[in-house]
């Protein structure tokens, strides 16, 4: 059986490779559909050599996160009822997909860690309630029951957005403890100055959303009330 994964790629062409690399080598069948948002480090070049295994549409303009994630699931989940989504700046254990699927809830996520030492999982399960959006396992039935990602918040915040949403909807989402490597602001730390100034700027207006939309800033106490006061 094939496993979809869905990856979002904006430069970082040297994190990309390994990002793919790592999903490639899972323990069960994966294939993955890219999104390139507009790169132009040679990205998409390097994207071309890896059918059929990665499939690539590029987007210039870039569609950014929420469009992004949106564009790619929509169609995963014509054909498929389960789909990984990871960033281009993380690097998986090879059983973490199938760990993730075998989990069997509707949205779980494996755990970030900023150092490769990290990656020495023991093997036990743990469960938390603070989902990870560098690493998510979806299931269609989530989709369909939350909806895709608001738009509106164009990089940054749709993600715990839809935390919320699925909070709301009464569905649990969490992370077990299967670590995967994360090179944080991947996308942010390979940027040009003026590049890094724009993503900055619609990042404050998308936090901004946030805020105009639910009443309080990402991160606050008022935004772990939204979860009955605990934090996410």
């Amino acid at each position: 059986m094939i496993h979809p994964c869905v990856m979002l790629v904006r430069n970082a062409i040297e994190l990309t490779k390994r990002a793919i690399e790592s999903v490639l080598a899972q323990d069960i069948d994966a294939v993955i559909r890219v999104i390139n948002n507009d790169s132009h480090d040679g990205s998409e070049q390097f994207l071309a050599t890896q059918l059929p295994r990665v499939t690539t549409q590029t987007f210039r303009p870039g569609l950014g996160v929420s469009a992004g994630w949106n564009t790619a699931l929509a169609d995963v989940f014509r054909t498929w009822d389960h789909c990984l989504v990871v960033n281009n700046d993380t690097e998986l254990l090879p059983q973490t997909y199938r760990l993730l699927l075998e989990d069997g809830g509707g949205f779980v996520t494996a755990v970030g860690v900023n150092n490769i030492e990290q990656m020495k999982w023991d093997g036990v399960i743990r469960k938390r309630p603070n989902p990870d959006f560098s690493a998510y396992l979806i299931r269609r039935e989530v989709w369909e029951k939350v909806g895709p990602f608001d738009e509106s918040m164009v990089l940054y915040a749709s993600d715990a957005d839809y935390h919320v949403r699925m909070h709301q909807a009464g569905l649990e989402a969490y992370t077990i403890s299967i670590p995967f490597y994360h090179y944080a602001s991947g996308t942010l730390k390979t940027a040009t100055e003026t590049e890094r100034m724009q993503i900055n700027h619609q990042a404050d207006k998308d936090r901004e959303r946030f805020l105009e939309k639910w009443g309080v800033k990402v991160g606050s106490a008022g935004y772990y009330e939204l979860f009955n006061g605990d934090k996410p």
